[in-house]
């Protein structure tokens, strides 16, 4: 028998334990998700001081500081610096990437993270569903959003699992292990399509397009018909909203070529650091234009967003830290095999949808996105047993079949 960890040991069991619950709160609860990932930081902090060592970060991390760097040369320059301030919070939700470096030491602990992460969605997924089919359907007056606080934030994160799981089903062996994601992707889509959510659309699509072009193109002569028949029997409000999306004097399509305008028109008077972090909302109704109905608290898109918020030193800081992460996730999926690579595509095509929604949504800036992103972007770089570092990146030594991934098994390392 193995003896106990200290409780303040960063990988013991009760660390683990909060890092489930936290991730299990992302769909369903914001407030426990905080409430989770402060007594987890309590942990790693005390655990630092008794000596545990911090662990090695992957190279994008250092790009993600640059850009909180010059986040906070934006909020001393802001015209509203107490709103800024305040904003800054979301700077230690950063920390959960070394957190789950630090956590999961094993293949078993990786294991539960995913099922947490996935049984999650589900929960959200059915929530929304059960919802939906209580008041007697969906529209744009009721759309899903489960138990978050708005539909984009809803399908934003239902959007990431979906696409990560979806790629992560295609190199499953296991048959039930098979069957079982399927099942669960399929209650997934159902409440993504339900929420009436084009951006996290766009980003599936997307995605998932070019995963099929990655794993094997002549799928696509399948999928674009199946597609097509997938339309004919959407709800009704699903196929409206999806025509709008090609629809040019569409309101809301309208809304975003003027939130483009009053992005651009901000920064160049804010060139160098912007109006300050959450400030947009303050001077948006000062720079759109008359025949703009909407006043809008951000730009719904992430680099708008960030160039008239930071200044063009964030957003210079900000696409370093995207284009580090792609490239250390492409030299991770050619030198790794197994599970290990399994991972790494998964989240790779993931951070894709993520991208793409981001183009007409600011899902950077919401603190549920993030956690979950985050949580996905550490896990390719975790340290299990058995693996070596080759060129910077983790190999496995002994390469793993991807099959039997997700099912808890005696020789699963503790």
């Amino acid at each position: 028998m193995k003896p106990m960890k200290p409780l303040f040991d960063i990988s013991s069991n009760f660390t683990v334990y909060l890092l489930l619950g936290l991730l299990l709160s992302i769909d369903l609860s914001i407030a426990a998700c905080y409430i989770f990932f402060s007594l987890l930081l309590i942990t790693w902090i005390v655990s630092l001081l008794k000596g545990s060592r911090i662990p090695a970060l992957p190279g994008y991390f250092k790009y993600f500081l640059i850009f909180i760097f010059f986040s906070l040369v934006s909020t001393l320059f802001s015209i509203d610096r107490i709103r800024s301030l305040k904003d800054n919070k979301e700077f230690f939700i950063f920390l959960l990437i070394p957190l789950v470096l630090a956590v999961i030491d094993s293949l078993k602990k990786l294991k539960l993270s995913l099922i947490a992460v996935l049984a999650s969605a589900c929960v959200s997924a059915l929530i929304g569903i059960f919802t939906a089919l209580k008041a007697g359907g969906v529209s744009l007056d009721y759309r899903l959003r489960g138990l978050t606080s708005h539909w984009m934030t809803y399908a934003g994160l239902l959007m990431l699992t979906f696409i990560f799981f979806f790629v992560f089903s295609f190199y499953e062996k296991d048959k039930k292990n098979k069957i079982f994601l399927a099942s669960s992707l399929v209650v997934i889509l159902a409440a993504i399509l339900l929420s009436l959510t084009r951006s996290a659309w766009v980003g599936v699509f997307v995605a998932i397009g070019l995963f099929i072009v990655y794993f094997r193109p002549k799928i696509l002569y399948a999928a674009i018909p199946a597609v097509i028949i997938l339309g004919l029997f959407l709800p009704g409000p699903v196929k409206g909203r999806l025509v709008s999306i090609f629809d040019l004097h569409n309101a809301t399509n309208q809304d975003r070529v003027y939130m483009v305008r009053v992005g651009l028109a901000i920064a160049a008077d804010y060139p160098l650091t912007g109006v300050g972090p959450n400030n947009i909302d303050q001077v948006y109704d000062r720079y759109k234009p008359a025949e703009a109905q909407l006043s809008n608290p951000h730009l719904h898109n992430n680099f708008l967003q960030v160039l008239a918020e930071r200044g063009i030193l964030g957003l210079i800081a900000f696409l370093l830290a995207l284009i580090a992460i792609f490239v250390e996730l492409i030299k991770g999926i050619r030198r790794s095999a197994g599970l290990l690579k399994q991972v790494f595509l998964s989240v790779f095509f993931m951070f894709i949808g993520f991208l793409t929604a981001g183009l007409f949504e600011y899902n950077f800036g919401d603190s549920e996105i993030k956690f979950l992103l985050f949580f996905f972007l550490a896990i390719p770089f975790i340290r299990l047993p058995g693996e070596i570092t080759t060129g910077g990146v983790k190999e496995e030594a002994t390469v793993r079949p991807a099959g039997k991934n997700l099912r808890m098994n005696k020789g699963d390392e503790q």
